[in-house]
């Protein structure tokens, strides 16, 4: 079943096709991997075969970043970042009535947060606080799923899990997603030595198989 989502994510992608806007998906997700995850979705897999099963018809694509580490995690989170915001606008041009969904996965939860919040990330060199994301095509977002954020901050309105720490790099207290806040989905315990302060790597890759559920219900609260 997999393969053929995957196909088919590949033959619906609009920037590709040249199709009218009749030929739309009704749902759209675009999910981004984790930190030295080969290209594709990583980790974010299971939670996109979970979307597009509960929707006949939904495509998905992969941000294409390089999800790199250590001494060129600013980089790739800037790229990242970049990236995101250029894919959610290309395909609201091309198909402004699709219903659009983000899943990111530890970096990848990282870039979403950065492009569509804003608000600068001074730790990986990104000074502007305006969001990479504009506001008019932001509002085609309807559902946003972070497993593992490095940006965890303890209060804000969206976290699930039972962290009560600091990811590797919070936002500043208070400062949470704006107008996004009521769509978002932020899972992180407290073990996770990423976007928390434990010990558990295992944990960090566990957020699919543990919240999977809860993450899939979430969306289909928010889109039709």
């Amino acid at each position: 079943m997999w393969s053929k989502l995957l196909l088919t994510a590949s033959l619906f992608t609009p920037s590709n096709s040249g199709r009218s806007t009749s030929h739309c998906p009704n749902v759209h997700v675009l999910a981004a991997r984790e930190t030295f995850a080969p290209a594709g979705l990583g980790n974010a897999t299971k939670v996109v075969d979970m979307i597009c099963n509960s929707h006949p018809g939904a495509t998905f694509e992969a941000i294409d970043y390089p999800a790199m580490g250590h001494e060129c995690n600013p980089y790739s989170v800037q790229k990242g970042a970049q990236a995101v915001a250029d894919q959610v606008t290309r395909f609201v041009n091309d198909c402004p009535d699709t219903q659009i969904v983000l899943v990111g996965y530890s970096q990848g939860a990282h870039i979403i947060d950065d492009a569509m919040c804003g608000g600068g990330d001074p730790h990986m060199g990104i000074a502007d606080p305006v969001a990479p994301v504009p506001r008019d095509v932001g509002a085609h977002v309807k559902a946003m799923i972070w497993m593992g954020s490095p940006r965890h901050t303890p209060g804000a309105p969206y976290n699930v899990g039972s962290s009560q720490s600091n990811g590797f790099d919070p936002r500043p207290k208070g400062q949470t997603c704006g107008p996004y806040n009521g769509i978002i989905q932020s899972y992180c315990d407290q073990n996770d030595p990423y976007c928390s302060n434990g010990h558990d790597e295992d944990l960090h890759f566990a957020y699919a198989r543990i919240y999977g559920d809860d993450a899939l219900e979430f969306v289909n609260s928010k889109v039709d």
